[in-house]
């Protein structure tokens, strides 16, 4: 992929988070160049949701920094989406699937005002796009766990951002709509947006991302895909976790032995 501007979208500096004056984050330090997907990867625990919300000053840092765009949060937050995990929504409030995505236009119109032809236009085009558009009327609370995943993404789509932050997009969705998703999000990249997605299935690194940034508690690394997507990141990421090791073990394996069979 194209990587398109020198000024990075994102710069996170010496960030730390602390719970109950536990640090969860410490010392998080780097760079994310524009029209990328960026993957967040480390194990259970390693701080990668923590991680976003902290750039979208959801939660407290106890110390460092984050830019975007060269500026502070509340000067671009227009240009800033987040996709938080679909599990903390409640899905049972009575709402429509096209009211849903129409608040993804509240940052253009304003929280206040009401929404006009052009929005629900725009609001429409990014349900045809995630091919939910047959179920604008529907409500919310009818969906299965893939169509709301999709219902995000749209909403996602009508703040018309420059920056994606995502948190398990593909979590419980089944196998076509993880593939539709990630044919939109390098779409998106290839029109010079930039999406940053909090991702647990190791086997799908290296077909989804094309940088990284490994975390577990502090940053391990971060950078190209194939420059930190390696064996000896992992071991120092995961540890002695073995399970996920072998995981990794055999990817690596299959991608240095492709014909070798299972």
């Amino acid at each position: 992929m194209i990587i398109h501007a020198q000024t990075p979208v994102l710069e996170v500096h010496d960030l730390t988070v602390t719970y109950a004056r536990k640090p969860v984050l410490w010392g998080v330090d780097f760079t994310l160049p524009a029209g990328c997907i960026a993957g967040i990867v480390g194990p259970n625990g390693a701080g990668k949701s923590t991680l976003l919300k902290s750039i979208m000053g959801l939660i407290p840092v106890s110390s460092g920094y984050v830019r975007l765009f060269d500026h502070p949060l509340d000067e671009v937050r227009h240009r800033v989406s987040y996709v938080p995990q679909r599990e903390s929504v409640d899905w049972d409030f009575p709402v429509s699937v096209l009211d849903v995505v129409l608040m993804g236009r509240y940052g253009k119109v304003g929280l206040f005002r009401n929404t006009g032809a052009r929005d629900r236009a725009i609001a429409q085009d990014c349900l045809d796009k995630v091919g939910m558009a047959a179920f604008a009327k529907r409500q919310i609370s009818q969906l299965s766990g893939g169509q709301q995943q999709r219902v995000f993404l749209a909403r996602a789509l009508a703040q018309e951002a420059d920056l994606y932050l995502m948190d398990e997009p593909f979590a419980g969705v089944d196998a076509a709509t993880e593939q539709a998703i990630i044919k939109l999000l390098r779409e998106m990249a290839a029109a010079k947006k930039t999406i940053v997605v909090v991702h647990h299935d190791l086997q799908s690194v290296r077909a989804y991302f094309d940088w990284l940034v490994l975390l577990n508690m502090h940053l391990v690394a971060a950078g190209p895909t194939e420059q930190v997507f390696t064996e000896e990141m992992m071991q120092q990421a995961y540890g002695g976790r073995l399970s996920l090791l072998s995981q990794v073990s055999d990817v690596m394996e299959k991608r240095a032995f492709p014909s070798r069979e299972d």
